[in-house]
This record gives C-alpha cells, sequence and structure tokens, in this order.
C-alpha cells in the first residue's frame, strides 16, 4: 500500500488522505508557506507564499484577515500548483479543498466561520473580499515578477476596487525564514484584534 503520509518539520505526519485526523501546527503551515515560491518559482526574485498571503490579508476587511492568511494554507503540504495544471487536475483540486476545509475548521473561531457564513456561504478561505484581493495581488506580483508578456495575465479577473487597494503594495521578497516569522506574527496580531471586535459586537 501506498503511504500517503509526508512528513512535516515539527515531525509530524500529515496524511494526504486524512487532513482531519492529521497532527499540524500553524509553525508547519508558516514554515512550508515561507519556502514555497510562487509561479511555479519562474520569478525574477524568491517571492514566497507567505509574503503572498500576508499581503492579501492587509488588504481584506478585518474579519476576513486570519481567513486571508490561510487562503493559500493547503500549500504548504502540497505544493504551490499553476492555475492551468490545477485545472487539470481534478483530483488534485479535491484533495486541495479537503485539505483548506480542515485547516478553516482547526484554526478559524467560532465567529470568524459564522461571520463568512452570514455573508459568503461558501467556503471561508475564498470569500469574495479574499478573492478580489487574491486576484488583484497575483497581477500585482506578475508586473514585478514575472517577464512582459502582453495580454498573458488579462485573463485574471481585477475587481477595481481591489487592485485600487493593492496597486501601491511593496513587495518585499524576503528570505523564508523572515517570510515565515512575518506570517505568524500577523496571525498573532490579528488574532488579538478580532477578539477586540468580537467584543465590540457583542456588547453591542
Amino acid at each position: 500500500m501506498t503511504d500517503t503520509r509526508i512528513m512535516l518539520a515539527s515531525g509530524a505526519l500529515f496524511d494526504l488522505t486524512d487532513p482531519e485526523g492529521s497532527e499540524f501546527t500553524l509553525q508547519d503551515i508558516a514554515h512550508g508557506l515561507g519556502r514555497v515560491c510562487r509561479f511555479a518559482g519562474q520569478t525574477n526574485r524568491f517571492y514566497s507564499v507567505a509574503e503572498h498571503c500576508f499581503h492579501v490579508a492587509r488588504n481584506v476587511p478585518l474579519e476576513h484577515a486570519r481567513a486571508a492568511l490561510l487562503h493559500d494554507a493547503s500549500e504548504a503540504f502540497i505544493g504551490d500548483v499553476t492555475r492551468p495544471l490545477k485545472a487539470l487536475l481534478p483530483a488534485y483540486r479535491e484533495i486541495e479543498a479537503r485539505i483548506e476545509d480542515a485547516i478553516a475548521s482547526r484554526f478559524l473561531s467560532g465567529f470568524e466561520r459564522s461571520f463568512v457564513a452570514s455573508e459568503f456561504p461558501a467556503d471561508p478561505l475564498k470569500a469574495a473580499p479574499i478573492k478580489a484581493v487574491d486576484n488583484a495581488m497575483c497581477v500585482l506580483e506578475a508586473r514585478e515578477l514575472m517577464p512582459n508578456v502582453p495580454g498573458y495575465w488579462s485573463s485574471i479577473p481585477v475587481d477595481p476596487d481591489a487592485w485600487d487597494q493593492v496597486r501601491r503594495t511593496r513587495l518585499n521578497c524576503d528570505r523564508p525564514e523572515f517570510a515565515t516569522a512575518a506570517w505568524l506574527r500577523a496571525w498573532s496580531r490579528y488574532g488579538h484584534r478580532i477578539e477586540d471586535l468580537c467584543g465590540e459586537r457583542a456588547a453591542a
């Protein structure tokens, strides 16, 4: 029988066929995302998925910030598969969706999940504000990090408001360990702010 487990930086074993029953931490996620390069590594500088998620989180409403940090978290375990290849691999997409569900269930609070469900019934990691900023960041990143091929990136739908939000974003292209640390700091900071927001709404 094929072993469907991978070893994580923490030493835990993550089962790709049973993410819900696997042991993994936020540190495992941040470590992996900090070492995975966007655009299949075809960039002119190293640019991590961790930094991408950090920038998306900075540009969405606070209620969505931690979900935005996690929106590509499955890539910590299964890599950053390019959009064209992902479209050709339905089995991969099923595995990805199951891992995303396990991550959201484990790390998003009831407040965050209930807020998202009240406005966006679908997957909280793919809520409309996150998707809009994700697409806008993809275009910005491509302009700075990829060859200038007219028309290639035009197929990505870009919301004008989201583009206006991200267009001045400065890409740091941090080393993996710095990107990992920044992701973890952001997670903690947004957690405290969301707890405060939850308390304010409960008292209102």
